[in-house]
Formats: structure tokens, C-alpha cells, sequence
């Protein structure tokens, strides 16, 4: 897969293009260094990204499946215990506390049974379950409505929880044809949409490739048009393509990624995709479940009524945190008083009578020792609600509650348990009958909890400041108000009340059926205590910073509307001012049902509408089907979509969504796989933090590619000129790779180690139809504003190199397609025509360090002196093209230079093929010659001394001229002078000078880089104010420096790359382009500051 985008396949053809023309003509070895070159960027990234995303597969991998192992299966009158997998519908199986449903199945018997359903359905009560087919209501027409099976309470479904009691049930459903094997499969359906960042790369490479494209094949028609060589006519077109497309930019991508995934996962956020790192921060809603996202899935004591008033009960995690918050207090609330005679009875009641216990063993390592609840709560950093307990989530709720007052091992063991009652579904209460500690007390006492209505019908007295007084009805009505207040808070409220049994002694048999032996009235009320499952630490303040952000956080879950408002309310999801102004809703499940009974598409699009626009929602009582019809519609509306969730019933959304970040801990497999980021510590203000990070990989790839791209203009433009306007190729196709791929790319990655702008979280979303990676400003900036300048700063270096080598600026338009096959004349004036030996060529002898060369060849200026006063070049100087002159001799001259006076073609035309045969004989034997005559030898002898027509034609003249002096010779063109030497420097001191010109070029693109990368650290704030923090930027920076160095000074790689070692001082003639474009980029970002929304930042802000 990673081989087959658009990206590499361009590559890959580009670098196939550059071995078949190597294959045509292998004397030049740089088209195949280009290609494999261009091969190996498409390997390495693509390893690069596989390797990244196995590592995510592994750690999925590694995730304990939840899925039930074993159970308790009835078969032919046996109950045995039976792997889940082996159950078929129609077997009988026994559910017990504690254990997980295998199956979806149907209740035959029960004994107060509970279910935790909240992994399915979201909601964080247990659900009551007996054999009794559950009522239908009648619609409109007086017909019975069918029940969903969701809601059946003679139903358990796979892989939920039996929290209490226990029962017996027929199998009706299992795999796939279980409710959670059919979300699953929903899950499977869904289509996942590609993210915004994929979908933004893939439509910057369809353009920059058809840009690309486009621009060579138009070249190479020209190149045709002018009569270059195929070979080099499809090289060139290949140079065009490369320079177009910034072969790093895939690299660069796929490491800023995987550097913020790997900052994320230090953070406990695991990211399976890649992209969606960056989708998360142009996310505009967040659609999170409640239960166990926003909450922690723990029921907890948030109030306390007693006394004829409501306190706030802290949910301390050990001694010194409660200690701590009754000292701080609880702002305008006031706290309960562990103290007070009333509270002490609430608290013996919610103690004693109560099922559940702590679980201090570890339930998978029997190695480690159980949990010392007393002396760990002392400590500061002991988190006693984390705490897993036996029993239903109310029960383990109150124990967490009371045991920082007291032990409640130890409150039961002072108060043992006589007789019990447990809860029932008829009753909807439970009581217990204790042996009091007090042992002036020869009585037991029975303490009952239930629903507060049932529990205040069977009292006669309440408790106030220690003492019962009558329960009349000012109290009752004190009480109901209590009642209400808290459960429209979206609490749940439970009574408790006690009761001294002075009637019974402690040896009474106590019964309960068929009815109690015992009177279970005038009871005296105790108080109410108020259950919520509490908002996540952290969670109000990442609501707050999405806020800020301008992101909205929807609320979807199963519970009912008034818990899900209240819990929406404490979180900072809805607040009253928004609520009151009418731009705040809760829409119910029903209210959905009934929108998608609407026949007309457009009226119910309009209802969907109408939901949506409001600032801030809650959905309760919703469906999976319903919370993919919410992603639907929000992206129907251009938003981008990032669902949260931890249960089965997420799985479908989570996929849907343009990001689904599923909880590591509490989340079940289905969800894991359907998202695309885990939040291992199920951490909810993680997803804040990851929204930060989304957005500040989207600022620095877009800096990134800023960087990246600015560079394609001085790699184009030589290109543009070569072949336009014929002046000698001042980048070669293999410096553009250096730049792309070598010098850009360790600058271009630092910047996703780049720090966040200040004002990364006080921007809107970014929309994708506008705010583009890549959009019109961006392309301004790079190509025709910073790009223009380095192009010119490239183009400056270029000429003033080439002009110290002997060739004005004036003489090399016209001259690039034949740089490399005849010489140019030297010149002194105006007139462009050569002087004769006498006066010498002048312009070369400037040349500002011409001593050294890559072959050792020439030592000194001196070394190349002829006829007395000849040229003095620091490469040969001599009478013809072809010719190598050397203080050995010439081709078989024994008499040296004086062979090269105007006798060169008279000596060549008058070999025979004996005098050929000999002189390539004595090439391997003769020392004393130092150059003798091979096969390119004669080939260029008869190419320039062979003048017929077609000869004459192409350099110029139409015929060949015999010329006695300067004035008669054709006006740029060479000539023949009568009985006089020809004085051009030859092709190879040409293409010398063109290679240290091109080699200075590309260090002046290194040069204008430098700050380049300066100015791409920022989009608005000034480098001053940003600093240079950025440690592997700095290294970038010495890194492009030093590669510079190593290319053009290092002799293996002078050979490979065609670069020279460049005098010293052709590194600073880009130096004065680099200053303007700093200078340029930090007077454009004071404008915007200055100016917010003003025309500067309006064109140039990208």
C-alpha cells in the first residue's frame, strides 16, 4: 500500500526514466545515481510508515481480550463448566455475581438480580432482571409497541456483567447474532472516512505532480523542437519533474507524524493511525460518551440530606485529601459534618447495611499481597475510589464514601450482621439486623436503605441534631423538596432509616418468608444520601479549553436526560447562561426516532438542522444507530467529527467519526479496534491535550512544507532558463537531489520538533474547505515571494562565478546547448571576439583562485603558457576545442607546443592510418607523451576539422571562413584566422567553470535557506519572540551547513555529485539575499500583529 500512492508511483517512474537512459548511454553515470536515488526515497518511506504502524498492530495485539472464558452450562441435568465459545442457543446457563454474560440471554429464574450494562448501553445504573415478559405501552392507535431488546428486563446481554444476585437463563443468541456481535458487525460496515490530512496531502501531490508533469513534458516537446538529444532532452525533463516536486516532503510527513504520535504516547495516548494525530486538531466537535469518558463509571456520595439540609460529601481519595477539603471547604456549599449525631446514624446504616466490600487482592498476580486499606489511606498519593469492590456500583459507592470515617471491616465487626433482607424489585429496599457495639444495648437494631419513598412510608419518626422527633408533615414536605432538588441534579437518591428493636432479644429467629416475623415500620429516618458517577478529574477543565478552542462537546450516552443534563452541567458541557439564552438542548432518543419517521428527506434534514445549530447539545437515551445518524448529519454540515467512547455501543461511531479515540483501560475490543487513537489511561482531558497536538502538527508540516517548497523556484527556474533563453544549466538534476534530499531534509523535519505559537489555542477549528494545507497564500509565499528571492540570490552566485572565470554575464545566453561541445571566444571589450596570442585572453587570468582543480592536473597559472605570450587560464588554454595541452608534449609531437600554433588541422588531416594505428599503440608504452591519440580524440579532430557545410551551419557562417584579421571575423561566433593560432580556452576549463558555478549556486540555496528556515519557525509571531529553543533545528541548520562542505570539497564526492571546492568567497554572495529575506518576512509579521485581519494578513497570512 504504501508503494501504490500517487506520490511514490511518481518517483518510482521518474527514477525507471532515469536507468533506461542510463541503459541507452552509460557514459554518463549521473542518471543512474538519480535514479536510484529516487527508488531508494520511496523504499525508506515507505519501510518508514509500515514499520511505524506495525508497532501500533503489535500494541494492539497486546490488549487482554474482556471476553468471556468459561461458564456455568446446564446439559442433560449437569451443570459443567464449558468454554463460551461451545454455548449454542438453547443451553441452559447459571449467572452468578460477579460474572460476565457469555451470550445474549433470556431469564427462566432470578433472585435480585442486577445487570451492569453500561459497557453496551451507557448507562452507570444496574438494571433490575427477572423472568417476567416486561410490559408493552400502546401507541397512538392503541396498539402494543414491540420492546427493544435493549430495554428488556428479562434479557442479559454478551459480555455485560451480573452485579448482583443471581439467576438462570435459556441462550438465545451467540457470536454475531448477539446484540453486541450485531454492533460489531455495524462497527464492520461503516466506512471509515479518509482523514483531513490524507485527503490534504492527496490533493497537494495530484497538483504539484500534474504541475510537475505538465511542466516537463512541455520542456522535453521544446527541447525536441530545438534539436537536443533524446537522452538528454528526457533528463532534463526528469530535472524539471524532480525540481517540482519535493521528493522529502513524503519523509517529512510521515516523521512529523510519528515524532507527535511518539510525544503522545508518552502522554498515554496510543495513535493506531498515524493521521489522525492531525485530524484531532481540526476537530470542531467532540461527540463523547458519558459513562466512563466523562465519568469514571464509579458511582460516588456527591450530597448528603440531613437535619432538613442538603451538604456536599467529598469524594476524597484518602485521609489527608478529606482532611484537605473540609479544611478548604466546599465553596457555596457546605460539607456534611462527620461529627454530628444524624450523620453518624446515616453512616452506620449506609455501612452496615450494605453487601459490598473492598478488593485488596490482586485478581491477576497471586504473587503480590493483599492491599493494607488502613495504612495505605494514610498516605497523600493512595487512591481508595479507584479501588475496585464485590457488589452493585450504589453499594460500592457508599463504602468509598464512609470508609475515611471509619473502617467499615471493622464498623461491621463491632456490629455483626444477624439477619438480612436483600434488595428486591417488590420491595425496592434492604435491610440488616445488628448486634449493637454499645453493649449497654440488650437489643439489636435493624438499619434498611432503599428508594426514598418506600423507605419514608415505613417511618414513623426522623432524626434531627441526635434526636427523633415526629415525622410530620412539614418534615415530609422538607424532605420531598430535598428529594427532588437532588434527583433533578441527576442524582441517585437513596433513604436510609433505623430502628432500635427493643422487642426482639439477640436470640430471636428472624424470617422472612413468607413475610417477615418482625415489624419493619415506625421506623425513624435517618437521611437521604445522593449518588452520582462523578465527572473524570480534569474533565471540566478540557470542556473549558475546547471551549476556548471553539470546539463543541457533545454529550451522547444511554442514561436518562435529567442525569446525563446534570452530569453535562457539572462538566462545563452546558451552562446556565447559554442554557437560559435558549442556545443549549437535550434531545432524547425518542425525539430522533421520531425525526427519522419523517418520509420527506428534506424535512428531516431540517429537523437535524435545527438540533445542531444550537452551541450546546446533550443526546440521552440513544442508540448506536442513533449516535451514527449524530456523525452523519454533523459532517453532512462540514463539521469534523472526533467520537470518544470506551463500550461496545461506541464501536459503530468511533469508526464513522473523522477520529474515534476509544479508552485503553475501560474499553472493550470492539472499540479499540474500530479507533483510530487509545487514550491508555482513559484519561478524557488527554484529548484536549491531543487536540493541542493535532493542531501544532498541522501548524509545523505546514511550516514544513513552507520550507520545502520555497526551494522548488531556484531548482526550477535554472531549467526555465536552459531551455527558454540557452544558458549554460545553472543547477544539474543531481543538486536538486542534494537540496531536496539531502540538504532540506534534516531542516525540514526539526520543524515538527518546532514549539507551539501562543495563540495555537485560541483559534477556531481550521476548515478544511478553506484553511487548506497547502492553499493560494502558501504557494505566494514560498513560490513568488521567498522563492523569487532565493531564485535571484541563486541566480546572482551563478553569474558572478562564471564571470570570474573569464564569461560575462552577456556571453552565455544563446550558449547553453553547446556549453559542453565547442569553446567560446575570449573577450576583453564589447566587440565579443577573441584577441590574438600577442595580447592574451585576460578576462580568465582574473580568475580569483584557479591553482587547485579536482584532478591535481594544473598547478599553476604559469603551467599553460604558449607562443610566447598565450593565455594564462588555470585550465588549458589552447589554439582548438579538442586540444589538451601539456608541458610532456603533444600527440606524438616531440617538439612540444609549437604543434598548436595554426598547424593543428594540417597535422590531423595529414595522418594516415599507419600514423593513427602507431600514436594509439604508444598510448600504452610511450611515457614521454602524455597524451595520445584515442578514438574521442579523432572523433573531435574531425569534427572540427572536417568544415563542410553542415560544420559551417552550425557554428554559424555558411561557409568556412579564411579571416586576415579581427574586424572580418563573424560577430560571436569562432573563426579561423589565416596563418595565426585560434585562441579559445577549450570545453573542458568550460565545463570546469560551469560545474564550480553550479556548485556555488547550490551553496547559495543552502545560504538563503539559513533563513529560510529562521522565518518558517513562525506564521505571525516574530523569531525574536519565539526563540531558538529548537535544538534539532539548530542542528538542521549545522547539519545543511556541514553536508554543504562535504559535497563541495570532498573529492569522491566531487566525482559523484559534479560539484567543486568553490573559493571561499562565492559562499557569501548569497549572504545579502539572505539577510533580505529575514528582514522581508519580519517587517511582514510586525505588519500582521500590527494589523490584525488587514490586507497584509489577508494575502500573505498562510
Amino acid at each position: 500500500m504504501q508503494f501504490t500512492n500517487f506520490f511514490a508511483l511518481l518517483l518510482i517512474a521518474g527514477g525507471t526514466l532515469c536507468f533506461i537512459a542510463y541503459a541507452i548511454d552509460q557514459s554518463d553515470p549521473t542518471n543512474l545515481y538519480l535514479g536510484v536515488v529516487l527508488v531508494g526515497v520511496v523504499i525508506i518511506t515507505a519501510t518508514f510508515s509500515h514499520l511505524q504502524e506495525s508497532k501500533s498492530a503489535k500494541i494492539m495485539e497486546g490488549f487482554k481480550s474482556l471476553i468471556p472464558k468459561k461458564c456455568k452450562c446446564i446439559r442433560d441435568g449437569v451443570i459443567g463448566i464449558v468454554d463460551a465459545v461451545e454455548l449454542v442457543p438453547g443451553d441452559v446457563v447459571n449467572l452468578g455475581d460477579g460474572d460476565q454474560v457469555p451470550a445474549d440471554i433470556r431469564i427462566i429464574a432470578a433472585t435480585d438480580m442486577k445487570v451492569d450494562n453500561s459497557s453496551l448501553t451507557g448507562e452507570s445504573e444496574p438494571q433490575e432482571r427477572d423472568p417476567k415478559v416486561p410490559e408493552r405501552s400502546l401507541d397512538e392507535n392503541g396498539h402494543p409497541r414491540p420492546v427493544p431488546p435493549i430495554e428488556a428486563s428479562n434479557l442479559v446481554f454478551y459480555t455485560t456483567i451480573i452485579s448482583a444476585g443471581s439467576g438462570r437463563g435459556v441462550v438465545v443468541g451467540t457470536g454475531d447474532h448477539t446484540v453486541m456481535g450485531q454492533i460489531a458487525g455495524l462497527a464492520t460496515e461503516t466506512s471509515s472516512e479518509a482523514t483531513p490530512i490524507a485527503k490534504e496531502i492527496k490533493k497537494f501531490i495530484q497538483l504539484i505532480s500534474a504541475v510537475a508533469i505538465s511542466l516537463g513534458l512541455v520542456f522535453f516537446i521544446i527541447g525536441l523542437a530545438l534539436g537536443t538529444n533524446v537522452i538528454k532532452n528526457v533528463v532534463f525533463a526528469i530535472g524539471i519533474i524532480v525540481a517540482n516536486v519535493p521528493e522529502g516532503l513524503l519523509a517529512t510527513v510521515t516523521v512529523s507524524l510519528a515524532l507527535t504520535a511518539k510525544r503522545m504516547h508518552v502522554k498515554n495516548v496510543l495513535v493506531k493511525n498515524l493521521e489522525a494525530v492531525e485530524t484531532l486538531g481540526s476537530t470542531t466537535i467532540i461527540a463523547s460518551d458519558k459513562t466512563g469518558t466523562l465519568t469514571q463509571n464509579r458511582m460516588t456520595v456527591q450530597h448528603c440530606w440531613y437535619n432538613g439540609q442538603v451538604f456536599r460529601t467529598p469524594a476524597a481519595r484518602n485521609k489527608p485529601q478529606l482532611a484537605a477539603a473540609f479544611q478548604m471547604g466546599a465553596g457555596n456549599e457546605k460539607y456534611c459534618d462527620p461529627n454530628d449525631p444524624t450523620f453518624k446514624h446515616l453512616q452506620m446504616v449506609a455501612t452496615l447495611c450494605n453487601n459490598s466490600s473492598f478488593i485488596t487482592k490482586d485478581q491477576y498476580d497471586d504473587s503480590k499481597p493483599p492491599i493494607d486499606i488502613l495504612t495505605e489511606q494514610e498516605k497523600p498519593d493512595f487512591n481508595l475510589l479507584g479501588l475496585d469492590c464485590t457488589g452493585d456500583a450504589s453499594e460500592s459507592g457508599l463504602i468509598k464514601s464512609m470508609q475515611l470515617l471509619r473502617d467499615i471491616e471493622e464498623f461491621r465487626r463491632a456490629n455483626p450482621k444477624i439477619f438480612e433482607i436483600k434488595f428486591n424489585s417488590m420491595n425496592k429496599w434492604a435491610l440488616s439486623i445488628h448486634k449493637p457495639e454499645d453493649a449497654s444495648k440488650p437489643y439489636p437494631f435493624l438499619a434498611l436503605k432503599g428508594a426514598p419513598e418506600r423507605v419514608l412510608k415505613m417511618c414513623k419518626y426522623i432524626m434531627v441534631d441526635g434526636q427523633e422527633v415526629p415525622l410530620d408533615e412539614e418534615w415530609e414536605r422538607r424532605y420531598t423538596e430535598a428529594y427532588e432538588g437532588l434527583g433533578g441534579m441527576g442524582e441517585r437518591v437513596l433513604g436510609f432509616a433505623f430502628k432500635n428493636m427493643k422487642q426482639c432479644g439477640f436470640d430471636f429467629e428472624f424470617s422472612s418468608k413468607p413475610e417477615p416475623n418482625f415489624a419493619v415500620d415506625d421506623l425513624t429516618f435517618a437521611g437521604l444520601l445522593a449518588l452520582i458517577d462523578p465527572p473524570r478529574e480534569g474533565v471540566p477543565e478540557a470542556v473549558t479549553r475546547c471551549k476556548h478552542a471553539r470546539i463543541k462537546v457533545f454529550m451522547v450516552t444511554g442514561d436518562h436526560p435529567i442525569t446525563a443534563q446534570a452530569i453535562a452541567k457539572q462538566v462545563g458541557i452546558i451552562d446556565q447562561a447559554t442554557w437560559d439564552a435558549g442556545q443549549a438542548t437535550v434531545v432524547k432518543g425518542d425525539t430522533i426516532r421520531e425525526w427519522m419517521e419523517i418520509k420527506d428527506p428534506a424535512a428531516r434534514q431540517a429537523k437535524w438542522d435545527e438540533a445542531l445549530s444550537h452551541k450546546q447539545i446533550v443526546w440521552a437515551r440513544v442508540s448506536p444507530a442513533h449516535k451514527l445518524l449524530i456523525v452523519e448529519n454533523s459532517q453532512r454540515l462540514g463539521e469534523v467529527v472526533a467520537v470518544t467512547g470506551d463500550g461496545v455501543n461506541d464501536a459503530p461511531a468511533l469508526k464513522k467519526g473523522d477520529i474515534g479515540v476509544a479508552m485503553g483501560i475501560a474499553g472493550k475490543d470492539v472499540s479499540k479496534e474500530a479507533a483510530d487513537m487509545i487514550l491508555m489511561d482513559d484519561n478524557f482531558a488527554s484529548i484536549v491535550n491531543g487536540v493541542e497536538e493535532g493542531r501544532l502538527i498541522f501548524d509545523n508540516l505546514k511550516k514544513s512544507i513552507a520550507y520545502t517548497l520555497t526551494s522548488n523556484i531556484p531548482e526550477i527556474a535554472p531549467f526555465l532558463c536552459f531551455i527558454t533563453i540557452s544558458i549554460p544549466l545553472p543547477l544539474s538534476t543531481v543538486l536538486i537531489l542534494c537540496v531536496d534530499l539531502g540538504t532540506d531534509m534534516i531542516p525540514a523535519i526539526s520543524l515538527a520538533y518546532e514549539l507551539k505559537e501562543s495563540d495555537i489555542m485560541d483559534r477556531p477549528p481550521r476548515n478544511s474547505a478553506t484553511d487548506r494545507l497547502v492553499n493560494r497564500r502558501l504557494i505566494s509565499f514560498a513560490y513568488f515571494q521567498i522563492g523569487v528571492m532565493q531564485a535571484l540570490a541563486g541566480f546572482f552566485t551563478y553569474m558572478v562565478v562564471l564571470n570570474d572565470y573569464g564569461y560575462a554575464p552577456r556571453i552565455l545566453m544563446g550558449n547553453g546547448l553547446n556549453w559542453s561541445d565547442r569553446s567560446l571566444m575570449c573577450t576583453l571589450n564589447d566587440n565579443l571576439r577573441a584577441e590574438d596570442c600577442g595580447y592574451g585572453c585576460e578576462e580568465p587570468k582574473k580568475e580569483v583562485d584557479g591553482t587547485k582543480t579536482l584532478y591535481g592536473q594544473w598547478k599553476d597559472d604559469n603551467d599553460l603558457e604558449f607562443c610566447g605570450q598565450g593565455c594564462q587560464i588555470p585550465f588549458p588554454g589552447t589554439s582548438d576545442p579538442f586540444v589538451e595541452f601539456t608541458d610532456k608534449g603533444f600527440r606524438g609531437f616531440a617538439f612540444g607546443t609549437e604543434a598548436v600554433c595554426g598547424r593543428t588541422c594540417a597535422w590531423f588531416n595529414g595522418l594516415s592510418d599507419s600514423d593513427k594505428s602507431t600514436l594509439r599503440a604508444a598510448r600504452n608504452t610511450d611515457s614521454e607523451l602524455a597524451l595520445i591519440l584515442t578514438d574521442e580524440d579523432e572523433r573531435l579532430f574531425q569534427h572540427y576539422c572536417d568544415f563542410g557545410e553542415g560544420a559551417a551551419v552550425e557554428y554559424g557562417f555558411p561557409k568556412r571562413g579564411a579571416f586576415d584579421s579581427n574586424a572580418k571575423a563573424p560577430f560571436k561566433s569562432f573563426y579561423w584566422w589565416n596563418g595565426e593560432q585560434q585562441l579559445w580556452p577549450n570545453t573542458k576549463y568550460q565545463d570546469n567553470a560551469l560545474a564550480y558555478a553550479q556548485s556555488a549556486y547550490f551553496i547559495s540555496i543552502i545560504v538563503v535557506q539559513w533563513a529560510d528556515l529562521l522565518i518558517a519557525k513562525t506564521r505571525k509571531l516574530s523569531v525574536f519572540e519565539q526563540g531558538m529553543k529548537n535544538g534539532f533545528m539548530n542542528f538542521g541548520i549545522a547539519f545543511e551547513t556541514v553536508l554543504g562542505l562535504l559535497l563541495s570539497y570532498v573529492p569522491p564526492f566531487n566525482l559523484v555529485f559534479g560539484t567543486r571546492p568553490i573559493h571561499i568567497l562565492h559562499w557569501f554572495t548569497g549572504v545579502p539575499w539572505s539577510i533580505l529575506i529575514f528582514v522581508y518576512d519580519e517587517v511582514r509579521k510586525f505588519i500582521m500583529r500590527s494589523s490584525p485581519k488587514g490586507w497584509m494578513e489577508n494575502f500573505t497570512y498562510w
